[in-house]
């Protein structure tokens, strides 16, 4: 979800064993958790940033960790510091990490939860949005996303019209041509394909044949995007989506709930909720009028 102004790549062929710094203290995701259980192994260096260091872990179920200062956004991944990137930025460049035994480590700095938190999930018992929601939110989604960029407007009207037919092969090919689909550590088709995951949950989508085809993302995108992909399907999320979902269900602002979303990443959160509208217009039962309005830019 974060877009990184400078991406420093990391190797790492061992764990490291020598004097470490005073360790930072912090919160882990309950979903990201399982990681620091067993003994200590490798990870690699992905991205850095001041508000976050993202490493590729190895692990089948769990690809990616975040750790983040406390102004980050906050990904249902992260190891979440309590200070802000102002106080200490992240902008680690290190020849090697790891994690396990009960702590991440990033060069010489350990970093060691002292508490977990639970990262949003949403829930089937969200009440679906209505037509006239629904085109609110089209509308201002309209005026103030970030274009979609030209390779994505036929893949995302395929989505559409497959999720619209409700065809489990259609709704799978039409998901599996978005995953890795444009540039970036999170693919605007993979975060459209988020969405669409999370409205699914939320509203009783097809949930099932979407997370068919991004079961194997981890071999088609960057594992940064194959792990939220996974997070999604397991319904959770960063904040402002799952305020999004509940605004669209009536609990909750829209309009705010919008502009919290859109300003995730650089059009990450208007890429997710382009995924969230595919879902929610086949679903509420929307007039084909209605579905061919929706906003491609």
């Amino acid at each position: 979800m974060t877009r990184p102004a400078h991406v420093h790549p990391g190797t790492v062929g061992h764990v490291h064993h020598g004097p470490l710094s005073h360790p930072r203290l912090g919160t882990i995701s309950t979903a990201v958790a399982p990681l620091l259980h067993g003994p200590p192994r490798p990870a690699r260096v992905v991205a850095a940033t001041r508000h976050a260091v993202h490493l590729v872990t190895g692990d089948r179920e769990l690809p990616a960790l975040a750790v983040v200062t406390r102004d980050a956004i906050l990904l249902p991944n992260a190891l979440v510091l309590p200070f802000s990137s102002a106080d200490r930025p992240l902008d680690l460049r290190p020849p090697w990490a790891g994690f396990g035994a009960g702590y991440v480590v990033i060069g010489t700095v350990r970093f060691e939860p002292e508490a977990s938190w639970t990262p949003p999930r949403v829930q089937d018992a969200f009440s679906p949005p209505g037509p006239a929601r629904l085109r609110r939110v089209t509308a201002l989604l309209d005026a103030s996303a970030q274009p979609l960029p030209p390779p994505l407007a036929p893949r995302l009207t395929d989505l559409r019209h497959a999720l619209r037919t409700d065809d489990a092969g259609e709704v799978r090919r039409a998901a599996r041509a978005l995953v890795g689909l444009g540039p970036g550590l999170t693919p605007s088709g993979d975060d459209i394909l988020c969405g669409a995951l999370l409205a699914s949950r939320a509203w009783g989508g097809p949930l099932a044949h979407l997370s068919e085809a991004v079961a194997d993302a981890t071999l088609r995108t960057p594992l940064l995007s194959a792990a939220l992909l996974r997070h999604a399907a397991r319904g959770e999320c960063v904040p402002q989506a799952h305020a999004f979902l509940r605004a669209l269900s009536g609990d909750g602002a829209l309009e705010p709930a919008l502009r919290e979303l859109l300003a995730v990443g650089h059009h990450s959160g208007g890429d997710l909720a382009r995924g969230v509208l595919a879902v929610g217009l086949d679903g509420a039962g929307a007039t084909p009028g209605d579905r061919d309005g929706y906003p491609l830019k």
